[in-house]
């Protein structure tokens, strides 16, 4: 016998399904709002200023990210290949070795770059000249690859490298090869990062989670007026909003790391005696509570690398404190997995699209600007501009050389290409903040069947649209087609 109440209602979870999805691929194009680029582009910036200043006050630990890390094997083929260089340089201006007998990089890098031009002024057969250029390259380039890094240098470098091998493979269809990149960006690399420098994957944590709790707050508040009641507010407006709230946000994201941090930091206690003679039987027995609260650990971080952008809307739509915006968040994923990873499928190929985009559109800026600057007359400093590979989001430049004036001028355009590129990191970390708007509507949409337009507006109770007595709630101002069917 048919139904027509059940008809309607299941008429209407599937157009609330397609409005989630609709939702989840606008959020690619909604981050390109000049609000959010805004936010995005200082909130990525506060994060390298200060990365780099934790780099500059520890020890370094690779050679050109995480995947090689810097052991005494690795530092003396390092050594050797710059004493190799260090060598063909001519012993006037062969730079001399430290009191210790270290090379400094820079120090062969300068001796390396007077010696090319030095031996450039001899030559007039042009095969010649180029050869030459071609090879002084390659000298370059090997000697950046000898370039020792910081923890947070080393983590961005392998990040940047897994969202060019992400975003490549969503454009060539390899989806194995795309979750593979992802898993590498959210588990590999921060679990690398504790291992080898656990004191600075805090420092870098805390970072992280003030920039998206204030930057990245800001960005899916706008996104949450502009989802739900078709308001387009300034970067101020959003900034603001999550200033006031910015204790919600940390909360949010820090308990659960915090949970784990306490869990394994008790586990690695208990485990102690268990490692000597005898004990270590008994420590095998109990060995399941150990399996047992690992078990939750990874719950907790799986649900935590997956859900942490619906954090951040849980508190710009409904000014969720902690416990109900992790509720929230891990909800959604129980409650609705298969509709859940169909949304972020969405969400992960639109913005996998828009963002090469955004970055051809970039590169190729560059390159007509280099191009077309000082048209048949190409000096030193323009050669080199304009040198930034496709799809490449560590912004790898050509080693170049300069002299004279061109080294200034050279400086002040890698300046001005350094502001455009900063421009596709502010795009990624404003899709990640309105990603977590998106997502968060999207989810109370379909297992609350609640409209997008309902969001939290000062005057009413956090975490809920209801309003205090004194402060009777206005008219939405929203255009809202979402609330078809029964509630």
């Amino acid at each position: 016998m048919h139904n027509p109440e059940y008809s309607e209602t299941r008429q209407s979870n599937q157009r609330n399904l397609l409005r989630a999805m609709f939702l989840m691929a606008g959020s690619a194009i909604a981050a390109l709002q000049p609000p959010r680029l805004l936010l995005g582009t200082i909130g990525v910036a506060l994060i390298a200023i200060i990365g780099a200043t934790l780099d500059a006050v520890v020890a370094p630990t690779s050679l050109g990210g995480i995947q090689q890390p810097l052991t005494s094997e690795v530092a003396s083929a390092r050594n050797e290949t710059l004493e190799t260089i260090r060598r063909a340089i001519p012993e006037t201006i062969r730079p001399p070795r430290a009191d210790d007998g270290a090379l400094a990089l820079e120090d062969v890098r300068e001796a390396a770059r007077l010696h090319y031009l030095e031996s450039m002024k001899g030559l007039e057969d042009e095969d010649a000249r180029t050869a030459l250029a071609e090879s002084f390259q390659t000298q370059l380039a090997t000697l950046d690859a000898l370039a020792v890094q910081g923890p947070f240098e080393a983590t961005m470098l392998s990040a940047g490298e897994a969202l060019s091998v992400f975003v490549r493979s969503v454009i060539h269809l390899e989806p194995a090869q795309a979750l593979q990149s992802l898993a590498q960006i959210a588990f590999e690399i921060p679990s690398h990062l504790w291992q080898t420098a656990p004191i600075m994957s805090i420092l870098i944590g805390l970072l992280l989670a003030f920039s998206f709790a204030l930057f990245g707050g800001g960005i899916a508040r706008l996104d949450a007026l502009d989802t739900g009641t078709q308001r387009k507010e300034t970067a101020w407006t959003g900034l603001e909003f999550a200033w006031a709230n910015i204790n919600l946000g940390l909360q949010s994201m820090l308990i659960p790391l915090g949970i784990v941090a306490i869990l394994t930091a008790l586990l690695a206690i208990l485990g102690i005696p268990f490692n000597f003679p005898v004990l270590d039987i008994v420590g095998g027995l109990l060995y399941v509570i150990a399996i047992f609260f690992g078990l939750i650990c990874a719950i907790l971080l799986i649900g935590f690398a997956i859900m942490f952008p619906m954090l951040l809307g849980a508190v710009a739509v409904e000014r969720a404190d902690a416990g109900d915006s992790i509720q929230r968040a891990w909800g959604a994923l129980l409650t609705k997995p298969a509709h859940l990873a169909l949304l972020l499928a969405i969400a992960l190929i639109s913005f996998a699209v828009s963002l090469a985009i955004v970055d051809f559109v970039v590169v190729l800026a560059l390159d007509i600007a280099a191009a077309s600057w000082g048209g048949i007359i190409r000096g030193d400093a323009v050669a080199q501009a304009g040198s930034i590979t496709l799809l490449d989001f560590n912004f790898t430049t050509q080693p170049g050389v300069t002299s004279d004036t061109a080294v200034i001028a050279s400086a002040f355009m890698g300046f001005w290409e350094t502001l455009l590129t900063a421009i596709i990191l502010g795009y990624i970390f404003s899709w990640l903040a309105s990603f977590g708007s998106r997502i968060f509507l999207a989810m109370r949409l379909l297992i609350d069947r609640q409209s997008p337009a309902v969001i939290w507006v000062p005057g009413a109770l956090g975490g809920t649209t209801l309003r205090h007595g004194d402060q009777p709630a206005p008219k939405f101002q929203a255009n809202d087609s979402f609330g078809e069917g029964d509630r």
